[in-house]
């Protein structure tokens, strides 16, 4: 990677906002599923060039609007960003839930320990991907139907036969082994 920046981070962060067809809005409407919200304003400011973002609020744009973080900052490299399970050369990785549907085991912004696996068995928790949309779940199997339960009873099962989970853009990242609850002392 070469070391100096060939870009600025506003017109990388506004080149990826217009590839990815969204506004300051939107994109801040985005970042609530996170541990927190970037402001439609500072947002603003990023793209004027008044503000420079900090490392985790680039995590999280650069995650939503799915460009390599090195890009972002203006660095001349690739704009495909590696999947979080691509990015360590360990079984194991860390993984930031963006939806409390496991609450109260994790919540947004809790740490999830993933054990990468493309196999699960039925009653365990996993990390997938549908439909380029990314859950953690337990996962029962009840013969023909996949069954996709959150423990928030807010959040409705997702349930799918196999014929359909063929038919969709569907993968297993991992397994769920450890959870690092931070939302419990807030």
């Amino acid at each position: 990677m070469n070391n100096e920046r060939t870009d600025s981070f506003a017109n990388r962060l506004a080149i990826a906002m217009q590839l990815n067809n969204i506004n300051q809005i939107e994109l801040s409407e985005k970042t609530k599923a996170f541990s927190k919200t970037i402001s439609q304003s500072l947002i603003n400011k990023y793209l004027k060039g008044k503000a420079l973002a900090r490392q985790d609020n680039i995590y999280i744009l650069c995650k939503i609007l799915n460009v390599d973080e090195a890009w972002m900052m203006g660095f001349d490299v690739p704009i495909e960003r590696t999947p979080d399970e691509l990015r360590t050369t360990n079984d194991i990785f860390q993984y930031t839930a963006i939806d409390s549907a496991m609450f109260p085991l994790l919540d947004v912004g809790d740490i999830a320990f993933i054990q990468k696996t493309s196999n699960y068995e039925s009653g365990q928790t996993i990390l997938f991907r549908l439909d380029n949309r990314e859950y953690i779940r337990k996962v029962i199997d009840n013969n023909n139907i996949l069954e996709f339960q959150a423990m928030n009873v807010y959040y409705p099962t997702i349930k799918l036969t196999k014929d359909e989970i063929k038919k969709k853009n569907f993968k297993v990242i991992g397994k769920v082994i450890k959870a690092e609850n931070k939302s419990a002392f807030k």
